[in-house]
Parts: C-alpha cells; structure tokens; sequence
C-alpha cells in the first residue's frame, strides 16, 4: 500500500525545542502503562512533547496525524496498518483486505491488527490530535485497538481536549497516565531555556514577569519572545500582556506579522488557508516563485511551522498559529481569503493534488461548481474502494442548498445518500435529483458520463422515484449516448434496463441486458455490481422457468459475494435470496432456510428504494411460504406493501404482491401446517414420496401422513388433482 499523502503516518521526529526532562521523568516512570493521554488546549506543546517521549523511551515508534477524514473508519484503519508496516512490513493480507469495497472489519482486520501489534511489540504508537475523531465507528475501532495492546507497548493520545472513549475503567485499572494543562506549563527552567533557544535575552526579572503574565503557557511565552525580537521596548510589550490565553496570543500574533517584512507578511497571511503547503503549492497561492526558501527560512527561524516529511517537501503551521494567521487575515484582508482559497483548489486539482483539499478549499471559498467538479471526478473510485462514508463526510461540511446549486455536486450527494441506504437518506437523495434537475445538465461530468444530463439519467434510473417505466426511459436514454461514446457507465445503463424488464415481467429482454451488463463489470473491484447483476439474471431466469440459468447465475454471483465478502452489504441481499430459491426448487429446503437466516441475521431487507424493497420482499415472502413459515411470509408482504405505498407505476409489483397475498390466505383458510407448507411446493415435482422425505430430512410414513392431510385440505384424492387444485389457488 502507497504512502499515504501528507506523511499522515510517519515516523516521529525528535522537535527542536526546550526539553521538559521533569515530564520525560514523569513518563519514564510510567512506561509500563499500556496508554498515555496529553490532553489539553492548543499552544501546551503536546506533540513536541510526545515526540520528545518517542525518541527516548527505547521502543520502536510511529506517529499518525489523526484528522477529519479519519472518522471514515476504513481510512483510519488503513493508517493504523500503514503506521505499523512503517515498524516493519505487515502482512500483505490486511491490506488487500482493506483495499476492497466492504473489508470485513470485525471477522478480519481487527484480528489481523491485533496479531500485528503482538508481533511488532515492543513498540510507541502515537496518535496526534484524536480529538479530531468524533465518529462512533472509528471511535469504537480506536476502543478495540486499545484494548490489544499488548504488555511493554504504549499508545500517546495527543488531543486538544478529553477524547469520548471510555477512559475511567482504564483509569481506575492504573492503565491510563494523563497529563494536562497544568503539568505542561513551563517552570522557570523551562523558560530560561526557551530564552537561550530563542536568541532572546531577557533580564531574570523580564522573563519571570513574562512567564506570570502568561502564567507558563508556552505558545504565549514563544509568541511573545517572537514578538520581541523586533520591539525596541521589550518591557513595554510584557507589560501589555493580559487577559486570556486566546487573546494573548491574538496580540502577539498581530506583532508578529506587523513586525514582519511586507514580502513576509503576505506570505504568512496567504498561506495561512492552507492546512499543509509545500513550495509549489504556496507558489501558486502566491502567484510568484521563492516560496521554497521562504518556508526553509521560516523553518529555521521560528517554531511554528513543521516539517512532515524527512525531505522537507511539506509543512503546515503549528495549529494554534495557523488559525491566528488566518484570524487576521479574515480581519485585515477578508476579500483575499477567497482569492488564495481558490489558487489553492485549482492547484490541487490541476496539479494532481489531494482532492480533499481540492474540495475544502473550493467550499470555502463559495465555489461549489468546482467542489462538484472534484467531487464528481473521485466519487466513483472512492466508492469502488468502500470509502462511501469519506465522501459524507465531505458533503457534511456543507448546507443542502449549497449542495443544490450545483448540479455534479448534487448528483454526488445524491449518489451518497443512495449508496449509504435508508428511507431516510434515500428521501435525501430523491430531493438531490430534484435540485440537479433544476441546473445546467447539458455540459461536460467530470465523472466520466458523456454528459452531466446523462449522470443524472443514470442515478435517476437507478432510484427509479418516477416509476418502472420511466426507470426504463431514462436507462435507455442515457445508453444511447453512453455506448456510443464508449463511457464506463454503459454497465450501469445496461443493468438499469435489465432491471426494469424483471420489474416488467419481459423476462427475455431481460436477460438479454443483464448478460449484456454482466461482461461491463470485470474486476474486484466491481464485484459488489456484478453480483448484483447475476441476481437479476437468475430472478429473471427462474421467473422465465429457465432454472438451469437460474442455477448457474445464482450460483457465479454467490460464489463472487464470498470470494469479496460482499454478504453483510445490501448489494448481496439479491444473490443470497435468489441462491436460496434455486436451493429450495432443487428439493434442498433446509439449505435455504439457513440462506435465508444468514441474510436476517446480517442485513436488512429494505435499502429504501421502492422498486427494491417490494420486489426483494415479495420474492422473500413467496420462499417463506415455500419453507411453511407462514409468519415470515406475511412479515414480508407486509413490507413489500409499505414500499408500494403511494409509489407510482410499479409495473407487476402489485400483481405479485396480490398473489402472495392470495397464497397466504389460502393457507390460512385451508389451515395448512407449516410442516404441510414446506411439502407443497414438490407436489407439482415428479419426486417420489420417498425423494420427497430424503430432501426434506424426513422419514418417507411422515411425507405420506403430511400429503394425505393435504389432500383432505385441498379436498381432492389424487396428486394430479392436489396440482390441479393448487393452481386454481394460486398457491404454486
């Protein structure tokens, strides 16, 4: 697995800063606990500190710079592997693991991280800036992990504020060491040294004066000898220090940039809406060259920028002092930060850059055209490689008319809510279309579609909120245009269309588009759609009567949905029912029922798209009924009528809907048992009694007092007319 961007994961490095021997005592004494939390506001120097703490404590460490896009679980988890193979290379396994649409967390990669952090052990594994994790997933991950660390390593969790795990058990166990605000500021030691590192030279009373007034904060104290390197009254300076903390700070940083020349001062202020910058990067906000030497200047001669890498080619500032800068750039200059923000974003999506930033930076400076253009261009691969929730997380950041105003972005959010399920968020994603509708559609996508008209066809074909018909329409429509342009998102078309001949009852066209759709999705990385695909051959095969098709297609994608652990994920709920059917026409009832515990057991059976939900559910219900669980069957008609509510032109949803009805109720009235149920559907078979009882695991005197107790039911003497009356019922 790539290096991740940024160096997020890194080895750490020792800061050129004071030492703070009384805190590495501290920890030395407890390096036996298996966690440290430095806890507290920004400008404490915490990291420093942990870096400090890692290059002394004899174990190998490794370092992650923990942010927003970590509250994606799969990103988290692949920087916790990658912070690890930087110790020495793990298994390839996990991340082949990590890298397909639906990872099996709990069943593989959290054990596979454990068996690594046992391997590696001993070892110092520090995570910066954890308060930045706010998701329940990745904070329950980041539980787990915690609880696998084994004898003689150590996790540091390094956060501006208490992380919401659940730290008072492990506290009240001696297992968690804290230190906070109070233990972090400087002594008089401290101080002096900082002086010394600084060049500055303070009179004994000046320094102690400064380390009262700003009470040994230590971002005040190093604002503050920056700022008087350049004032000719330096005691005047300190005695103008008061107030809190943020406003300390917001003075000395205003001295700062004031002092500074006017070729530096507009360096700092423009870059300062840059998270990370690298020297072409700040180039390009600028608008000039010299940025590399301006950043190794400023390397060397202040502690507020960071090196993240070994080779100097990226940096960000010191948090505290970046969000300072860009307070007094919004104060001072506020019609620049839109002008810098977006050379920022076209530099990182011309240049090849980081399209997060790409699109955080074009959000912010209310270009929202951009944000759908960089949106649209990654969505695919993003979901392709399970990151469905990095994308969320990207559309959280803005408003839902922000999102409206332009019609890729909307399309994506669209897309997202879809993929993410739930009638909830399938609601989102219909109002999303409708927004898109209202837009410029006929000009180029960036996603890869010919036209964004056609992307929004394509998503508007796959919800299908219009109908079955139009569902059909707007599939054909956007394969015209597709296919002769040879696009990717043909395969889409291809399986919209297929999808709507099943809903039809066209089995034959059917089948015809989804074999058509089936050789579009090649690799693994499409295997969630083409699983899909083959349920959709094999439910149109088996309503066709073509069960040797039904056979082999259910068979294919069932084997595809185990190869990539695909089974928990709602894209595999259509080839685990339609496995399940084709078991139980083939007489292997109990193999179905168990199929069909395994979907109940794993995921719901509704998504929240209409035309899903009804046919998986009336599909569902018909099987139950075939296995005599009566119950389950009308639980399931029951559901299957909840999504055709108000749904217009549902094609033959309602008819099937109807006649599993039908057939519930003929049960019901004919009061047949569910052990009869399960022995109904092979009476139309040609299976002796004797074959019957052996599929069914049953003695062949069973069968037989089951099938005369049909036939007093159904009021008839032979098995001929037991079919015949069947029939007449509907109950085949």
């Amino acid at each position: 697995m790539p290096p991740l961007r940024y160096s997020k994961v890194r080895a750490p490095r020792h800061e050129h800063a004071v030492e703070r021997p009384r805190l590495l005592r501290q920890l030395t004494s407890a390096s036996d606990a298996p966690i440290v939390l430095i806890s507290a506001a920004g400008g404490y120097g915490k990291s420093t500190l942990a870096a400090q703490w890692a290059a002394g404590c004899g174990r190998p460490a490794t370092w992650i710079n923990l942010d927003h896009g970590h509250n994606d679980p799969i990103v988290f988890l692949s920087d916790f592997a990658h912070a690890l193979d930087l110790l020495d290379p793990v298994a390839p396994e996990l991340f082949d693991e990590l890298s397909t649409m639906a990872p099996r967390v709990e069943e593989v990669v959290l054990p596979a991280l454990a068996t690594e952090l046992a391997r590696l052990a001993p070892l110092e594994l520090i995570l910066d800036d954890v308060h930045e994790l706010s998701g329940q997933h990745s904070l329950a991950l980041l539980e787990s992990l915690l609880g696998e660390i084994p004898a003689g390593s150590q996790v540091v969790l390094v956060s501006r504020r208490d992380p919401e795990l659940p730290l008072a058990r492990r506290r009240a166990a001696g297992d968690l060491v804290e230190l906070r605000a109070e233990h972090l500021t400087f002594d008089a030691r401290e101080a002096r040294a900082l002086t010394t590192l600084s060049g500055a030279d303070l009179s004994e009373p000046s320094l102690e004066r400064l380390r009262e007034r700003t009470e040994g904060w230590p971002a005040g104290m190093v604002l503050a000898l920056q700022a008087l390197r350049g004032s000719a009254s330096g005691d005047g300076v300190l005695e103008r220090i008061s107030g809190p903390q943020r406003a300390i700070a917001d003075y000395f940083a205003e001295v700062i940039v004031a002092e500074a020349t006017e070729e530096r001062q507009r360096f700092l202020l423009a870059t300062s809406v840059l998270r990370r910058m690298s020297a072409p990067l700040c180039d390009a906000v600028l608008g000039t060259t010299g940025s590399r030497d301006e950043l190794l200047e400023l390397e060397r001669s202040n502690s507020f920028l960071i090196p993240l890498d070994d080779q100097r080619g990226w940096y960000r500032y010191h948090h505290l002092f970046g969000e300072l800068l860009r307070a007094e750039l919004d104060r001072s200059h506020p019609e620049l930060a839109a002008t810098y923000l977006a050379r920022a974003a076209e530099w990182h999506e011309r240049d090849g850059g980081d399209p997060e930033e790409a699109f955080r930076c074009a959000r912010e400076c209310g270009d929202f055209a951009q944000a759908g253009r960089v949106a649209a261009t990654v969505a695919d691969t993003m979901v392709n490689r399970g990151q469905v929730e990095t994308l969320r997380l990207w559309l959280e950041a803005c408003s839902d008319d922000e999102i409206a105003s332009d019609p890729q972005l909307a399309i994506v959010a669209g897309w997202t809510e879809l993929l993410l399920g739930g009638a909830d968020r399938v609601d989102r994603a219909q109002r999303f279309i409708n927004a898109a509708e209202q837009g410029e559609l006929d000009v180029p996508c960036a996603a890869g579609a010919t036209s964004v008209r056609s992307w929004l066809a394509i998503l508007r074909g796959t919800l299908a909120p219009h109908g079955i018909h139009q569902m059909l329409d707007d599939a054909r429509s956007a394969y015209a245009t597709e296919q002769a342009a040879g696009s990717p998102w043909t395969k889409d078309c291809c399986l919209s269309i297929g999808t709507a001949y099943v809903l039809l009852g066209d089995t034959e066209q059917a089948i015809g588009w989804l074999q058509r759709a089936v050789l579009l999705f090649p690799g693994p990385e499409l295997a969630a759609d083409r699983a899909f695909v083959l349920a959709y051959l094999a439910f149109a095969a088996a309503d066709a009567g073509r069960w040797a098709d039904a056979r082999k297609w259910a068979r294919e994608g069932r084997a595809d949905s185990a190869e990539h652990h695909l089974d928990h994920t709602i894209q595999a709920v259509p080839g685990l029912l339609v496995h399940a059917l084709v078991l139980a026409h083939d007489g292997d009832t109990a193999r179905a029922a168990l199929e069909l515990d395994h979907i109940s057991e794993t995921v719901s059976p509704m998504w929240g798209v209409h035309w899903f939900d009804a046919d998986i559910n009336v599909r569902w219900g018909n099987l139950s009924l075939d296995l005599g669980d009566r119950v389950a069957a009308g639980e399931h008609a029951d559901l299957a009528r909840a999504a055709l509510h108000d749904y217009p032109d549902p094609g033959t949803l309602p008819a099937r809907l109807a006649e599993l009805d039908a057939r519930i109720a003929r049960a019901d009235d004919l009061h047949l048992t569910a052990a009869e149920l399960r022995i109904l559907p092979f009476l139309p078979t040609h299976l002796s009694v004797k074959e019957i009882a052996g599929r069914l695991h049953l003695s062949r005197a069973t069968v037989k007092t089951h099938v005369s107790s049909i036939y007093n039911k159904l009021g008839v003497s032979t098995r001929s007319e037991a079919v015949e009356r069947m029939e007449q019922f509907g109950m085949h």
